[in-house]
């Protein structure tokens, strides 16, 4: 797991520290998780695929892919949005769910209208 871990971190471009400061944890921890030493607990292996998007299979044990499902990484995202505290995105997610497939059609039509005009000013 030591080179994975070590792996995702440069794929995201960040400092063992920077890194450390995203997962909750000092720059030595990540150190020592990326030698070998110690292995993150379970909460964190967890929140790097969720935050990162990257398969639990293949970061706790090497089972390709590395990346998740594009379903479970949208699953995560709105659990997190859904377990949150900003009651207006939490409505206008209902209320988008709850849209019969006849206002979609009208939001297609309007998106293409958009996209067209866009293409004709050019």
């Amino acid at each position: 797991m030591k080179e994975r871990i070590k792996q995702v971190r440069k794929q995201i471009r960040l400092t063992q520290a920077a890194f450390a400061k995203r997962v909750g944890v000092t720059r030595d921890v990540v150190a020592s998780w990326e030698n070998g030493r110690v292995e993150p607990p379970e909460a964190v292996i967890r929140l790097i695929c969720r935050e990162q998007g990257i398969s639990y299979e293949w970061l706790r044990d090497g089972i390709a892919p590395m990346s998740a499902p594009a379903e479970t990484v949208l699953v995560d995202k709105l659990e997190r949005i859904m377990s949150g505290d900003n009651e207006f995105v939490k409505a206008a997610l209902r209320e988008l769910i709850d849209m019969p497939t006849e206002a979609w059609e009208h939001i297609g039509v309007f998106v293409e209208r958009l996209y067209n005009a866009r293409q004709h000013k050019h």
